[in-house]
């Protein structure tokens, strides 16, 4: 389990995160979902180790500074990837955890040929990572975190980049490692994917936990469209199922009577 007490980040004078609690099941899908400037993405960060902060975070009881054997595989919304590697060199790099690096075993070496199999990435193992199109690179961070068999993943945003059929796709294969026993932890912009594939849902605003529970009830709540400044509406389809949109303004609707 994932447990974060009293979390505190600051960036010089400005509060971040905000005393912050949440509980992070192991072997579940959360997606933590809020405006923008919540602190989501801060979250992963801190999550991962990469922030200070006051307060804990602990995985399984270690707090996670202290806690280098750990393994937990990062997306990042907007990668740094280094010049001049090539796509199959960036899915090995991920393989380091776990063979170390320049030691890959050759059941790393087949598994990283399933996965560019699996992620339909077969013919760009030799491009450089650097010129391929944004979605083609995210589906290159998801396949180099695939690698690495983690513990835990961390996507800041996996399908902001994605056509449509590769959202799903994507998607797809997260669940599969969930189901695998991965922890997994998502920020997400499309309430309605994260409903449709999390178990439980945080709404996050102003740098908090303003809501959390099973993704199902969390959309149905008033509060979630709070958290939005009541700029989103809930529908249910006739399969049952809910989706997420933007409520329209009305001073942006257009005349229902045009002028000729």
């Amino acid at each position: 389990m994932i447990k974060v007490e009293n979390l505190t980040v600051k960036f010089q004078d400005t509060v971040v995160l905000d005393n912050l609690n949440l509980e992070i099941k192991t072997s579940n899908w959360t997606s933590i979902v809020g405006p923008n400037g919540a602190g989501k993405t801060t979250l992963l960060k801190t999550l991962l180790g990469m922030t200070s902060y006051s307060g804990s975070v602990s995985f399984n009881g270690k707090e996670v500074y202290k806690d280098l054997s750990r393994n937990v595989a990062f997306v990042p919304q907007r990668p740094i990837v280094p010049i001049g590697m090539t796509v199959i060199e960036y899915l090995t790099l991920g393989r380091a955890k776990v063979d170390g690096w320049g030691k890959e075993l050759r059941r790393g070496r087949i598994f990283i040929e399933e996965t560019l199999e699996t992620m339909q990435l077969v013919g760009l193992q030799d491009r450089f990572a650097t010129q391929l199109s944004g979605g083609e690179l995210q589906r290159v961070l998801l396949a180099r975190a695939i690698v690495q068999e983690p513990q835990v993943i961390l996507l800041d945003e996996p399908t902001s980049a994605l056509d449509l059929q590769y959202q799903i796709r994507t998607m797809d294969q997260i669940e599969i490692l969930k189901n695998q026993g991965v922890t997994v932890v998502t920020t997400m912009h499309d309430i309605t994917l994260s409903n449709m594939y999390s178990e439980w849902i945080a709404v996050m605003k102003n740098g908090s936990v303003l809501l959390e529970g099973v993704s199902d009830e969390v959309i149905s709540s008033p509060q979630l469209r709070e958290a939005f400044d009541n700029s989103i509406s809930v529908h249910t389809l006739e399969s049952g199922k809910k989706v997420v949109v933007a409520a329209r303004a009305e001073s942006g609707r257009r005349d229902s009577n045009p002028r000729p």
